[in-house]
């Protein structure tokens, strides 16, 4: 016969047993759990991107025009010396009367072309006719100087160095008339002069010398 003490003790055993089994099943199912939802769990999300500098921004519109390293005249007077100016307009000729507004400072078709082409400067004394002189003063480029160096070469224009620039003069006469043109190119500026029985003495060394005073005679 089993002695009851002994049964009691026995199923306390198998119960202290099996609670440390139970506990270690939860200890263990968690430590699974945990794992398995770290590693279903997403990754963090990455450091955002830093963003990319911008290129270089260009320069605002309206931005004013760089200064041009020669002179750079605006007006007709600004070209002149106070004498010059002054023998000019004591002619009685206007400056700039609108029947001579489509002259320009050379009578060659092709150098006409070019001086249209570009923003220009004119100063024309005299009325339309037979009297009268018109200077184009415009600002030309590297490419646009040997345009017009090899145009005047080619009319046979007596070109020649002078106050460190280029002076090219022509003339002739037709039909009872004298006319002719003067220029003269330095620093990108191009004086080119066309006239017509009125030649006026050192009119484009004044207009030089004006401009680039440096060339001028000193004292």
């Amino acid at each position: 016969m089993t002695d009851p003490d002994e049964g009691r003790s026995t199923s306390r055993w198998w119960f202290v047993v099996a609670t440390v089994v139970i506990a270690a099943l939860v200890v263990a199912s968690g430590a699974l759990v945990a794992s398995l939802v770290s590693t279903a769990s997403p990754e963090a999300d990455p450091a955002p991107a830093t963003e990319a500098p911008d290129p270089e921004r260009p320069l605002p519109e309206n931005q004013p025009a760089p200064e041009h390293a020669g002179p750079n005249p605006t007006s007709c007077e600004q070209i002149y010396s106070e004498e010059m100016y002054s023998y000019l307009t004591g002619t009685g000729m206007p400056l700039n009367d609108q029947s001579v507004a489509e002259n320009v400072g050379s009578y060659d078709p092709e150098l006409i072309a070019v001086i249209n082409g570009i923003e220009h400067l004119d100063c024309s004394w005299g009325f339309a006719g037979d009297y009268g002189l018109t200077t184009s003063v415009t600002r030309v480029n590297a490419d646009a100087v040997k345009t017009v160096h090899e145009r005047m070469t080619e009319l046979g224009y007596n070109c020649h160095d002078e106050d460190g620039g280029t002076r090219c003069l022509t003339s002739a006469t037709e039909a009872g008339n004298r006319y002719g043109e003067s220029h003269f190119v330095r620093d990108g500026l191009w004086l080119a002069t066309a006239w017509v029985n009125f030649a006026p003495e050192g009119y484009t060394p004044d207009i030089v010398q004006t401009l680039w005073p440096d060339t001028a005679p000193q004292p």
